[in-house]
């Protein structure tokens, strides 16, 4: 019996050790070279989305949960087990989340929109020069839209208005509202996650504190 062993290539034997490509990285901060400002385009439109949504996110949740907790009792359904607080964090928590993420869409549209025409125009000049011509192809060759569309392309302190007002107009309120269904889908997936783990988890340690210890909790 004869056995032929083929010498193995030399890309066989030498080792994939690359883990990341670092050229795509490089590729993506390489557009914003020129005016690195950009990288933060967008920030305040961020903020924007952000306040609102909190601030109307977590005092629903409490007054969802306070709401469910005062029906149980009232039912005399009440356990007060563990599974009990999972379930009815996580239905809170994931209906105001949902509720503000819809509220809060036209805003993340707005956001979106900007962040990704950050790099777009590469040094921001060529992202004006094409929402200055497509506003003359379509007859908005003022000097006040043209303004608003350099604003935009900018992403300066009018340019979340100024996007904003375009989306309203060329696409209507669809427009602003769009991605709204799945945005909310996710937000009440990810905080009825979180918020029910983490208080479920929170009352299980403090009730094993208070067994192993004898003391109240806070």
């Amino acid at each position: 019996m004869v056995l032929v062993r083929n010498p193995p290539s030399p890309s066989s034997t030498i080792p994939n050790t690359k883990v990341f490509d670092t050229r795509a990285t490089a590729l993506a901060l390489s557009k914003f070279r020129k005016d690195p400002r950009q990288l933060w385009r967008g920030y305040t439109a961020l903020a924007a989305r952000n306040l609102p949504f909190t601030a109307m996110q977590f005092p629903l949740f409490e007054l969802l949960r306070a709401k469910a907790y005062a029906y149980r009792e009232e039912s005399g359904a009440r356990s007060g087990t563990l599974v009990e607080t999972g379930i009815v964090t996580a239905f809170s928590a994931g209906t105001a989340g949902s509720l503000a993420a819809v509220i809060t869409t036209p805003i993340d549209v707005v956001k979106t929109r900007i962040m990704l025409g950050a790099g777009s125009g590469g040094d921001g000049e060529k992202g004006r020069g094409e929402v200055i011509k497509g506003m003359q192809v379509r007859g908005k060759d003022t000097k006040a839209e043209i303004e608003r569309g350099q604003q935009a392309a900018r992403g300066g302190r009018a340019g979340g208005w100024a996007v904003g007002k375009e989306v309203l107009r060329t696409e209507g309120v669809k427009g602003l509202f769009r991605g709204g269904a799945l945005r909310g889908a996710w937000t009440a997936l990810g905080s009825g996650l979180y918020l029910g783990v983490y208080e479920s988890g929170r009352r299980g340690l403090e009730r094993r504190r208070v067994g192993e210890e004898g003391v109240a909790p806070y």
